[in-house]
């Protein structure tokens, strides 16, 4: 089974239903072999790569799945990505041609780059009567590469992890079968489709489906909004962030008619969960993934829904906990390396043996466990996963481990807290100590020495941060996660 075989099964059964905005399965169907037929012209073949720099546009919709059509793979790139970080991208893949807009062209100007097709043209192509289409003779393996997605590079250079056509219909099949998920849906979203969360969950999962999806270019907290008021929209996935905006806003209005907020990408801070729950009338639902894998835990969609957790795994995912020193699959009691297993878990990564080798481990019936680098625990009595934080980003401050994670959630409780951002910095006395870095809210006065005693009073002596630094704004990727490599550079 592939994506491609869910998403030609949404198009025979619901072909005049609305697929993407106002484009139906069937001419969106259509649309994608005009586009393949064109891209054919343009020298792309199977096993070839195509990049795809583009915002939230029809155009990138048609290119992917014109690519996947063809036996190409598609890589999507993050349209904030400029020209180090681009130029990594696009050699590392070694990609034959470049999808790009208006707006992402100008980053390409000063770099030695592949052909360029214009999203205009291909969305000219998509409606264009003349174009014949082309004839659908790629049946994709399944465990052929679809999509290779760089990863978010905030600890280090970006890797492009390999998703296979299975990859893509085991997460749009586990996303469906949780969530309850179906033709009657509609769902709005703003995420970049450059990222799993955007790709995998809301596209994937929509076209597998036969439901409906409202893209949006970019995230405008007053107009999603509006969205999710009108009639027909069930379903809103989104980044902590989003919701932070979404209550900064001044209307009273209720969501309730929703029957689906999904967070993640981030961690939610229980604060947001309890807010988003007394203003909207809407209890979000958080998940946990990574680009590797897709989605490995989610809170139970029927309940209950517990702040601060990412409840259990997804149908046919198989999660340990194992120790992180010794790799080990063995579980292990208390907090440990979250290891995965599943048919969502990618291949590997793009031309990369040792990354692959070092990210998984094997246990003694051949199972493959993917080392996801996070910190998680399990909760016996709520029967839920919590994830601390990253292996990389523990700090040990006086031989005592102390995980950031824990702490920002203690920070982000504090009045006039926006966010924050903990990280280790070099001690020559306890190895390392705890500085915090504070978003603080413009609205309400704030004192670091206020912050620290009320820290005293709920954290350990040696989890307290022993610096605090206010900043106007935390740097954030596009998907809202902190880059704490950025804040390490200001100590």
């Amino acid at each position: 089974m592939t994506l491609l075989d869910l998403f030609d099964a949404s198009v025979a059964e619901r072909s005049a239903a609305l697929a993407l905005n106002d484009v139906s399965y069937g001419q969106l169907a259509t649309g994608t072999l005009r586009v393949a037929r064109r891209l054919h012209e343009h020298g792309l073949r199977s096993g070839d790569r195509i990049a795809l720099y583009c915002e939230n546009r029809p155009a990138f919709v048609y290119t992917y799945l014109a690519a996947l059509r063809l036996g190409a793979i598609a890589v999507p790139a993050n349209v904030l990505y400029r020209s180090s970080d681009l130029a990594h991208v696009l050699n590392d893949a070694d990609v034959s041609l470049v999808l790009a807009s208006a707006e992402t062209l100008p980053h390409l100007a000063h770099l030695d780059v592949p052909p360029i097709v214009a999203a205009d043209l291909v969305e000219a192509w998509a409606s264009d009567t003349a174009i014949a289409p082309a004839e659908r003779v790629f049946l994709p393996e399944p465990d052929a590469p679809a999509i290779v997605v760089y990863t978010s590079g905030t600890t280090g250079r970006s890797k492009g992890a390999v998703l296979t056509h299975a990859n893509l219909a085991a997460i749009a099949a586990q996303l469906i079968s949780a969530w309850r998920w179906t033709a009657n849906d509609t769902l709005a979203i703003a995420l970049p489709l450059f990222h799993v969360h955007g790709l995998c969950a809301a596209l994937n999962g929509t076209l597998a489906c036969g439901a409906r999806l409202l893209l949006h270019k970019r995230f405008d907290a007053a107009a999603m909004l509006t969205q999710l008021q009108q009639p027909g929209v069930t379903m809103f996935f989104g980044v902590p962030t989003m919701y932070v905006r979404l209550l900064e806003l001044p209307e009273a209005v209720t969501l309730a008619r929703l029957r689906l907020c999904v967070s993640g990408s981030a961690a939610l801070s229980a604060d947001t969960f309890a807010r988003v729950a007394a203003r909207f009338g809407v209890t979000i639902l958080e998940r946990y993934g990574a680009t590797e894998f897709g989605f490995a835990l989610g809170n139970r969609f029927g309940g209950p829904r517990i702040a601060g957790s990412v409840g259990i795994p997804f149908p046919g995912v198989r999660v340990r906990i194992a120790s992180p020193a010794a790799a080990a699959v063995p579980e292990v009691a208390g907090i440990g390396e979250l290891l995965v297993s599943g048919p969502n878990v990618f291949a590997g990564y793009w031309r990369n043996a040792e990354a692959t080798a070092a990210a998984f481990v094997i246990d003694g019936d051949g199972t493959r466990w993917y080392r996801s680098g996070d910190l998680a625990s399990y909760d016996s009595t709520q029967q839920v996963y919590r994830i601390v934080g990253r292996l990389k980003e523990l700090i040990v401050s006086g031989g005592f481990n102390v995980y950031p994670l824990e702490v920002e959630r203690e920070i982000d409780r504090f009045p006039g807290v926006r966010a924050s951002a903990v990280i280790g910095a070099p001690d020559p006395v306890r190895g390392e100590s705890v500085v915090a870095f504070i978003e603080a809210q413009l609205d309400v006065p704030f004192a670091q020495a206020d912050l620290v005693a009320w820290l005293r009073e709920r954290l350990a002596s040696f989890k307290v941060p022993k610096r605090v630094e206010l900043i106007e704004a935390l740097p954030r990727n596009a998907l809202g996660k902190v880059e704490k490599t950025k804040l390490r550079a200001l100590l």
